[in-house]
């Protein structure tokens, strides 16, 4: 059985984020979905990364910037999920880390003690589709998107699947 994406628990809003990495360009793209209980968007976006050293470095990146943007539109009680699990493990453990991704684990430490609830999950990719064909549609982009209560259209067949799956109509 395939993995699906699931609804938060009570008020909370769900945080799917993912990076594909480049290293020949040490560039990286990262893709953000949040959604509610019902599955439906309330924001999403798309970010250029220049002087990416690592795919680790890309997918802690994606989350500080998932969590920057949740805590700009005024969430308080989120769950983050993403599908590095390295990235997971580190952001619920107080140790420090190597250099190259240890800023980045900092600082998603620092930003998650700015919300009433915060929550890390690892899932797989099937489960972070959205978040995954969003930042797999940034590359080749320059500029950074961001959308209120939509998605690139790339992702509306992934979100809708997702609705479905969950017995919610289009």
């Amino acid at each position: 059985m395939k993995s699906q994406w699931k609804p938060p628990k009570g008020p909370n809003v769900k945080v799917n984020f993912d990076a594909v990495f480049k290293p020949n360009l040490l560039q990286s793209w990262l893709g953000f979905v949040i959604k509610n209980k019902a599955g439906l968007v309330l924001g999403s976006g798309v970010r250029r990364n220049t002087y990416v050293a690592t795919a680790f470095s890309a997918e802690a990146l994606a989350c500080v910037q998932a969590l920057e943007f949740a805590m700009k539109m005024g969430f308080q009680h989120i769950e983050m999920e993403g599908d590095s699990r390295t990235t997971i493990v580190k952001a619920q453990k107080w140790a420090l880390d190597r250099p190259e991704i240890g800023i980045h684990i900092e600082e998603i430490k620092r930003l998650a003690t700015k919300f009433h609830f915060i929550y890390f999950q690892y899932v797989d990719t099937e489960a972070n589709g959205v978040a995954h064909t969003i930042a797999k549609a940034g590359f080749p982009l320059t500029e950074n998107h961001f959308w209120v209560e939509e998605v690139p259209k790339s992702a509306m067949e992934v979100v809708n699947r997702d609705r479905w799956l969950l017995g919610f109509p289009d």
